[in-house]
């Protein structure tokens, strides 16, 4: 009976010792976080998104340009009038309008450019012998020009090969239309997207003047009788790489 006590005593113990796994006041061996965080794998769709967002336009290494223009011109202009016979003196006044113009050429890098200058203005001429009148010039040339790629400043430089400034009859009937125009034009601007903003100083020489009428006599005769334009004109223009 004593023996028996002994052994059922042991026994006991041993149970007692035992570890159940399901056990809550036992920590895990090793212990794990219980809400791992979670990276889901970047999509394709994802890494193509973002690497077209941060890739930048590709600059052209050369092609066409066209480039239409919107001008306002203020000049101060010459009459030769001291040529004639009669006349001693030249006459001077001013000259002002609107108009349009074209550019188109090629270019290098965006960065180079050459082509040609084609403009027509609508000009209101005011002249001391002349008196006033409205006339109609055109006038081309070719042009070349440099600019930082993309934005930033441009200068430009062109030489008049070509062009005319017919303005209405003036005083007594007298009507002139000035020919054969050449001269220089330099420039400056600013091109911001797909808009730049331009100054242009030119000199203009008309270097043969046609009496078309005088009064109400036709007389079509071209004379030595030159005129001269210089001044300022201010353009806004659109440049397109083709």
């Amino acid at each position: 009976m004593k023996v028996l006590l002994i052994t059922l005593f042991v026994a006991m113990a041993g149970l007692a010792q035992v570890e159940y796994p399901n056990d809550l006041t036992k920590p895990s061996n090793p212990p794990y976080p219980q809400n791992p965080p979670t990276n889901p794998p970047m999509s394709t769709d994802t890494v193509n998104t973002t690497s077209s967002t941060d890739s930048s336009r590709v600059r052209s290494e050369g092609g066409l340009f066209i480039e239409p223009m919107l001008l306002t011109v203020q000049e101060d202009s010459t009459i030769k009038t001291s040529q004639l016979p009669i006349i001693t003196d030249d006459t001077s006044g001013t000259s002002s309008g609107f108009g349009v113009g074209l550019r188109f050429g090629g270019h290098v890098s965006e960065v180079f450019l050459l082509g040609v200058d084609a403009r027509y203005t609508k000009m209101r001429m005011s002249d001391s012998f002349y008196e006033s009148a409205d006339s109609n010039a055109y006038n081309i040339a070719p042009v070349v020009g440099v600019q930082t790629p993309y934005y930033g400043i441009r200068l430009l430089a062109g030489y008049v090969v070509a062009g005319e400034n017919n303005p209405d009859a003036g005083v007594q009937g007298l009507n002139l239309k000035f020919t054969e125009a050449t001269g220089w034009r330099v420039g400056a601007g600013i091109h911001i997207a797909a808009v730049s903003v331009n100054v242009e100083y030119q000199d203009l020489t008309y270097n043969a003047t046609q009496v078309e009428s005088l009064g109400s006599l036709n007389v079509n005769n071209t004379t030595s009788v030159d005129a001269n334009n210089r001044g300022y004109t201010v353009s806004l223009s659109f440049p397109v790489e083709l």
